[in-house]
Parts: C-alpha cells; structure tokens; sequence
C-alpha cells in the first residue's frame, strides 16, 4: 500500500498542493496534518508510521516534512527500511527502495553512531577541563544517599547482633559487600577480617522470624520484615 503524508506549518494552499501530488502519486491513504508554530510531535505522523506495515511505501513531498532535525530524519529513515517501508521524497529525488535502501541504512547507521562518539568524546573533554579547574563530581566523601541513611546505623545493628555480612545484605537490600563494609566503618563498627569471605547462607522465613522475635522489640524495630 502507498501511503501518503502533507505536512504544513501555515499556508493551508500548500497542503492542498501536496496532497495533490501525492494522489498523483497513487497514495490509497494520506495522512494530513496541519500546525501553526514550532512543533516538535505531530499525533498524525505519528498515527501514519503506526499503521505503516513491511511492503508499505511512505510517500512524502519533501524530507522537512517529517522533520526538521537532521539526526531525527536519518533515524526515521533508518527504521523504516529496518521495517521493510520503502521511502519516498518526491522534490529530493530520494527513493530507498533496493540497493539504494540498504546504502542508505550503512550511512545512516554510521552518521548516527558518530554523532553518539563526537558526543561522548565531548562530555569526557568537558569533564576532564571542569576537574582541572578543581570542580568534584559525585556525591561528596562521606555522604549517604537520602533513601541510604538509616542503612549505616541498621548495618551496625545487625553485625552488633551476629549476622553475617550476607545475611545483612538480604534484610537491608544492599547488593555489595564493600558497601556493608563502608557502613560498618562510618559507625565504628570494624569488622574482625575484612579480607575474609563472607558466608552465602541466607536466612531462612523461620530464621527471620526467629531474629525479627529476639534482637527488635516494640519500640525499637527496624521495617524490614
């Protein structure tokens, strides 16, 4: 199936005019979609590349009309002949039907990815210029994420108590050793041997509920069970 997309920012004649042409050009459906403005989501576009099935042709006057945006309209060409949509610009000259398609996606493709390089590569240039001139990135030494900072005193609890450093990370949601470790120190609380391996046993319901009965009580209990 042919289908067909108008697009116009203002001047209702130029729509008329390019929906013309695109019947010319044998479109069975034509999506049209009219905005005043700058625009960055167009629902009828939208709605057109939706329907658009492998073996369509998507009909357009110009490239402008799907985008404004270079890297936007390569993307756009590069999942459509991925879907198997030929594409059509009838003032480019531009049809991605065949060979033409498939050189088309390699140098989409490779635009892309350099775009994506020449913008790491610049983020890492900026990083290392602002750690010149002194400026920290992260958290500051010492600090405890918001939603973290009970978990220090709660390690030291239950290492105080006798569990293990893996028992500990299942109660509290903690995924690395080395982080129950830097609790430990923030409050004192030095493990014997630090290089030794921690057990893997994790505790059973029973065990928990056995530990929640014994170590907490009422007014003094951690929300972990």
């Amino acid at each position: 199936m042919k289908v067909g997309y108008a697009y116009c920012s203002e001047i209702e004649d130029t729509l008329k005019q390019q929906i013309k042409r695109l019947q010319e050009s044998g479109c069975e459906r034509i999506y049209q979609e009219t905005l005043t403005g700058v625009h960055a989501d167009r629902p009828k576009l939208k709605k057109c590349l939706d329907n658009l099935r492998a073996g369509d042709t998507f009909i357009v006057c110009r490239l402008d009309c799907i985008g404004t945006k270079i890297e936007k309209v390569l993307l756009l060409l590069y999942e459509l002949v991925g879907m198997g949509v030929t594409f059509i610009s009838l003032d480019d000259n531009l049809n991605t039907k065949g060979l033409a398609g498939q050189v088309l996606s390699h140098i989409t493709q490779a635009l892309l990815s350099l775009k994506k390089n020449v913008f790491i590569a610049r983020v890492h240039e900026g990083r290392d210029e602002a750690e010149k001139r002194g400026i920290k990135f992260g958290r500051k030494e010492g600090s405890v994420n918001k939603r973290n900072k009970d978990k220090p005193q709660q390690c030291r609890q239950l290492y105080e108590n006798g569990l293990p450093v893996s028992r500990i990370m299942t109660l509290l949601n903690i995924r690395s050793y080395s982080t129950v470790y830097r609790y430990l120190r923030q409050t004192g609380a030095y493990p014997e041997d630090e290089n030794k391996k921690p057990s893997t046993h994790k505790l059973t319901k029973n065990e928990l509920l056995k530990f929640k009965k014994e170590v907490y009580d009422n007014s003094h209990q951690l929300d972990l069970f």
